[in-house]
């Protein structure tokens, strides 16, 4: 689903940023230079812009504002990996930055599972998805969804 709505933006020629984690610990799968460190393959070809950050937010000191401020935008459609963290730290903080936020929750991906938590039956995707809907701050959709409202 991540590819897919990339391609989307591909398409509409709209700017697809991607966000690529690094870690200074040598022992780190995220550290520079190793295979965890590097943009999926499948995916990388796409980026127009790709810019790296140390922490779950990828406004924390990192060049994301300026980016988007430099680009003129002011509605994120957050898709990726590590759903509980990266994409929700960033949906959060752009929404604090006053950005419109659409969370796409099933263009979304995480290497954990309830039994990583403790939580017998725990999806992580609909619970996050969930919880930033509450939150009355941002859109949440589901791929289909997202499809219906802005590819129609």
């Amino acid at each position: 689903m991540i590819e897919s709505v990339i391609k989307d933006f591909k398409d509409s020629s709209t700017p697809v940023i991607f966000m690529r984690h690094l870690e200074d610990s040598e022992e780190s799968p995220l550290y520079e230079g190793t295979v965890g460190s590097e943009l999926h393959s499948s995916l990388k070809d796409y980026a127009d812009y790709v810019l790296e950050k140390q922490t779950p937010n990828s406004f924390f000191n990192t060049k994301l504002s300026d980016t988007l401020q430099h680009l003129g935008i002011n509605h994120l459609f957050i898709t990726g990996f590590e759903t509980e963290f990266c994409c929700m730290f960033t949906a959060i903080s752009a929404f604090d930055r006053g950005y419109k936020v659409t969370f796409i929750k099933n263009a979304t991906g995480t290497l954990n599972t309830d039994q990583t938590y403790e939580m017998k039956g725990l999806d992580i995707k609909n619970f996050v998805g969930k919880v930033l809907q509450w939150s009355n701050t941002m859109e949440v959709l589901d791929y289909e969804e997202y499809v219906e409202k802005y590819k129609s």
